[in-house]
């Protein structure tokens, strides 16, 4: 049986484990345009920033560690046309530029996502940078010794990360969104109030709310960006607006979101039976919608790279779903989310009411407590909880984790207060935090 895998960056890197693992007797063979493979580009702005100083920690395999399970591991080699009812795909060679075809029984689609470029005039001139991979991520490191001010593009996770990275090694920096507030998708204004405060107590400009309408320069290199509201001064320039699906390839064969993102069953399985697909170039069932949607994320992708290559000859284990669970640290915030904000339930039509809790996390009379924030949304009329925020000095992060298995089991804010959670002075008080959002949403 002879498997094809294309991409191998999380999903495709969890694939192929598992299906060696579950199909030892299986030829593999993986395509991989890039020299590297299972960056962790959740760890770029730590890089950047100097947090970590050798970059062989972000990644966690190799092509090497492939071929130690007998897996024909073809980097630089980029696939440029799929024929998937002909089972056959054709590759080039880039580094002496040979092509050839590749037969297969069963392909894994672990192509990835690309970020977004927005067709803004100036935006070839050069220190316009993407944030995405390894060589990315080296290429910033190194114009930026030379860059003084920097203009970051898009307020989501990587951006508002590189932010703080660029400004505690010295560098004059302006966050840019056509959003009102930065991590809007993730978090209510309770929450994003919180961590703006504190990039403007360091400085940091925030320039939300305004588009980005051009790019100005001087000898080819960027001198300016220019809004619909203002103009700033840069050397350099990160564009993190957000990704696609890198898909193409398969566009009229597999059944694909309108974003492009293929649509695959819970067993990872596509429109063809012959064909999974998994991580940031596919759908994923979201349970707080109930329905298949984008959320590229590496938890996403090394769970549904596994299933895929487990369920490849025949359906094994099912997926369960994802809630996006997600956290970011902004300097002295510990931030975590879960599920839908109530900004994002409202923007869906749904009816929902939410509650906050605030108190300190473990009983008063120990030497040092703080305060933890909680937010929870849940559905006016099924009372079931539909999402989650939190926001502490302290790390509590964790506790969303509990919160997106509530989602995931669609409990209710009424269970939610009386949930069995353990009491012990050095960790909690008798009425968990959580606990407490459940009682204050009692009536």
């Amino acid at each position: 049986m002879k498997v094809v895998v294309i991409g191998c960056t999380h999903a495709g890197t969890a694939a192929i484990l598992n299906l060696r693992k579950m199909n030892p007797e299986a030829e593999v063979t993986v395509f991989e345009r890039n020299d590297n493979i299972s960056f962790l580009s959740c760890g770029i702005a730590l890089y950047v920033g100097g947090v970590v100083k050798d970059p062989k920690g972000l990644f966690y395999s190799s092509p090497e560690k492939l071929k130690e399970l007998n897996v024909d591991t073809k980097m630089k080699h980029e696939v440029k046309n799929v024929d998937i009812e002909g089972k056959k795909i054709h590759v080039v060679n880039l580094e002496n530029g040979n092509e050839f075809d590749e037969t297969f029984d069963k392909l894994i689609i672990t192509s990835g996502s690309w970020p977004i470029i927005p067709p803004i005039e100036g935006i070839d001139l050069n220190n316009i940078l993407l944030c995405k991979n390894y060589n990315h991520s080296n290429e910033i490191i190194e114009r930026a010794k030379n860059s003084q001010k920097i203009v970051v593009v898009g307020a989501g996770y990587i951006g508002v990360e590189l932010v703080e990275a660029f400004r505690d090694n010295g560098k004059e920096v302006v966050l840019v969104d056509a959003e009102e507030r930065i991590l809007s998708k993730y978090f209510d204004k309770e929450f994003t109030d919180v961590a703006e405060e504190s990039f403007k107590q360091r400085g940091i400009m925030l320039a939300t709310g305004e588009k980005v309408l051009k790019f100005e320069g001087n000898n080819g290199n960027v001198t300016k960006v220019i809004t619909d509201k203002n103009e700033y001064e840069a050397d350099m320039v990160i564009m993190c607006v957000g990704f696609l699906p890198s898909t193409s390839l398969f566009k009229g064969q597999l059944e694909m979101l309108p974003n492009g993102a293929i649509k695959v069953d819970e067993y990872m399985r596509t429109s063809n039976k012959d064909v999974m697909a998994a991580g940031d170039c596919c759908s994923v069932f979201y349970n707080p919608l109930q329905k298949k949607v984008y959320i590229p994320l590496a938890t996403n992708a090394v769970r549904m790279g596994t299933l895929a290559g487990i369920n490849l000859f025949e359906n094994k284990i099912r997926h369960i779903g994802t809630q996006g669970t997600s956290g970011i640290k902004i300097y002295e915030n510990n931030m975590a989310a879960t599920g839908l904000t109530e900004e994002s339930a409202k923007e869906e039509g749904i009816e929902v009411e939410s509650v906050i809790a605030i108190d300190n996390y473990r009983p008063e009379f120990m030497p040092t407590y703080e305060k933890v924030t909680l937010k929870v949304i849940y559905d006016k009329n099924r009372r079931v909880i539909l999402g989650a925020q939190l926001t502490s000095k302290i790390d509590l992060t964790q506790s969303i984790n509990t919160l997106s298995v509530c989602i995931q089991n669609k409990m209710t804010i009424e269970e939610l207060a009386f949930v069995d959670f353990f009491f012990q002075p050095h960790y909690n008080k008798p009425w968990n935090f959580l606990n407490l959002a459940g009682l204050n949403a009692l009536k």
